[in-house]
Parts: C-alpha cells; structure tokens; sequence
C-alpha cells in the first residue's frame, strides 16, 4: 500500500518542478518585451505634431494698432509745487486714426468731470452696458487729480469686437498735500448702434 503512495507523490514533484521550469523558461522573453516598450519614446500622432485649425485660433494674437507705446514712454512725476488740479494734456498732436475727434470728446470730458468731482457729468461718456457708472468714478473725499500725459494709444480687435485703450498719466493730491503719481488706461467700445463709450476703467 505504501509503495504505490510514494510513486504517486514522486509523479506529483516531478509534475510540479517541470511546471516551474517552463515558466522560468518564458519570463526573460515576457521581460525583454516589456523593458523594449518602456525604451521606446512615446510616438506622436500626426494630428498632434501637426498644428490644426483649433491651434491656430488659440495661438492667434488679438490684431492691434498702436500709437502710443507705453514701452518707449518716460514721463517726470509730478511734484507738489507743480501740481495744479485739471486736465493738462495736449491734445493737438494726437487726432489720427482711430483717436478721432469723437474718442478725444469723450475722452477729454470724463477727465473734466473727474477733476471737478461731478459724477452726473461724468456718466453720459459710459456704456451703458460696461460697468456700474458710480464704481468707475474717481470719488476719493478731498482728493484733487491733475491729468498731464498719455502714454497708451492702441487699437485691438477682441473676438470681432473693436476695443480703443487710451492710457493716461494723473497726480492725486491728497488733503495733506502729498501728491502720487499714477497711471489708467481708459477702454472704450461700441454699442449696438455704433457709438463709441467708455466700457472700462482700470
């Protein structure tokens, strides 16, 4: 009884061991077929490497004329003995293109209102669809503002739209006679029917 037990456990051993062997045998094969595409760089399709029509809209820069650079503009602050409140700047040289006699109106005239602190004046020069009129307005209390250069004059054209940014240098007197000198660009656009406003301020 006991003989043929033996014979069928050796029979079992020796299934197993040749099992193992085998598989021993065919993992250096299943190895070298995984580390070869782990060398390999990832490939590219075509339509990645090549710029589409989706990345060219997204990598396509606003279109744009300018007038006034503000990189090629240097300006003197304004000190306290040269302050004088009011608008200062020389308008003459400017009218062409697009800064126009309509654009220096209201351009100039939402200045005129900010120096003499009336926001009733000042709001007929918004849109009417930009921002609240009142959060735009230059109402610090006791603040003077003296506006003496311009140093942005651009035209850009945002997802069809038209856009005119005018920059502008001013002082701010404060009530205890410090001034600070500062810039804002003024961003005006159309309505729909045509007229330009002022849309922003910042």
């Amino acid at each position: 009884m006991r003989a043929p037990s033996i014979l069928w456990l050796s029979v079992c051993i020796a299934g197993t061991l040749l099992v193992s062997a085998c598989a021993k045998a065919d993992k250096p094969a299943q190895d070298a077929s995984i580390s070869s595409h782990a060398s390999q760089p990832a490939s590219v399709s075509a339509s990645a490497a090549t710029p589409g029509p989706a990345a060219d809209s997204v990598s396509a820069q606003p279109v744009s004329e300018i007038l006034i650079d503000p990189a090629a503009q240097v300006f003197k602050d304004i000190t306290e003995t040269e302050f004088q409140q009011g608008v200062f700047i020389d308008f003459a040289p400017y009218p062409q293109s697009f800064f126009n006699e309509e654009i220096i109106a209201k351009f100039k005239g939402s200045l005129e209102a900010v120096t003499a602190q009336n926001v009733e004046d000042f709001k007929p020069f918004m849109q009417e669809d930009g921002y609240p009129r009142e959060a735009l307005f230059f109402s610090e209390p006791d603040v003077q503002y003296m506006f003496y250069n311009l140093d942005l004059l651009e035209k850009i054209k945002i997802d069809g739209r038209d856009q005119i940014r005018v920059g502008v240098r001013y002082a701010k007197k404060f009530p205890d006679g410090t001034v600070q000198n500062q810039g804002i660009t003024y961003f005006f656009t159309q309505n729909k029917a045509g007229v330009w406003g002022i849309a922003n301020i910042d």
